[in-house]
């Protein structure tokens, strides 16, 4: 998954998080399917995950409406079913996954954030929740708080490819931005101005569309009275 940061793109950490962790995460293998996301200044593009979610899907009742509501785009019909299944089984972690981004295909961008932020709050160990609040803090632009919960998802999963390519985005971002705040105050700087040509000129060469996981994860066993199985 990956995010282009053509213009302007992509919460605080709760853990201090150190780069170094990120440099034996460059070979690694991604949990979840893809959907593109995109720029600071466009709206985040989603499109439908793979079914099953990673790991076995859920047997909850419902799961397979609401799934078949997200995979024919009928996301306020998939919210509603994913507001029954998690009335019966709260820690259903598919359905809350899916739930959270169903309302981000629809804009509804505040609900995301909370619900993720809620994911990440009762499911530390995963990482998805965390990549995916980075995407709708880039798609604000916020680029801090974008790097600071792909960090956590890094600490969460060490090996998540899917974060180190983001976040490699984001601090492509950060460092065209700190290059052209250079030139813009000092417009003789050579350095700074050759920097961000680079960038830019790298940027304009790669084809790659914005992505992010779109398939929930599968949760522990020993959580919810019926887990989606890994």
């Amino acid at each position: 998954m990956r995010l282009p940061l053509p213009i302007l793109h992509f919460a605080a950490a709760r853990r201090g998080a150190s780069l170094s962790a990120l440099t034996g995460a460059l070979a690694m293998a991604a949990t979840l399917t893809a959907m593109p996301a995109v720029a600071q200044n466009g709206p985040v593009s989603l499109e439908a995950p793979a079914a099953p979610p990673s790991g076995l899907a859920s047997a909850d009742p419902g799961m397979a409406p609401a799934q078949k509501a997200v995979n024919d785009k009928r996301y306020e019909d998939a919210i509603k079913g994913f507001d029954k299944v998690l009335a019966e089984n709260p820690r259903n972690v598919q359905a809350l996954f899916q739930r959270a981004w169903a309302l981000a295909k629809l804009n509804r961008d505040d609900e995301a954030v909370q619900a993720f932020s809620e994911m990440a709050q009762d499911f530390p160990e995963l990482p998805e929740p965390h990549n995916n609040l980075a995407l709708l803090y880039a798609k604000r632009g916020d680029l801090k708080r974008a790097e600071a919960e792909l960090l956590l998802a890094l600490q969460a999963k060490p090996d998540y490819a899917i974060a180190s390519s983001n976040l490699g985005d984001v601090y492509r971002r950060l460092a065209q931005q700190a290059y052209g705040e250079a030139v813009r105050r000092n417009p003789a700087d050579t350095r700074a101005a050759a920097s961000l040509r680079q960038l830019q000129g790298a940027e304009a060469t790669s084809a790659a569309p914005a992505s992010a996981p779109a398939a929930a994860p599968a949760a522990p066993a020993s959580r919810g009275k019926t887990p989606a199985a890994r």
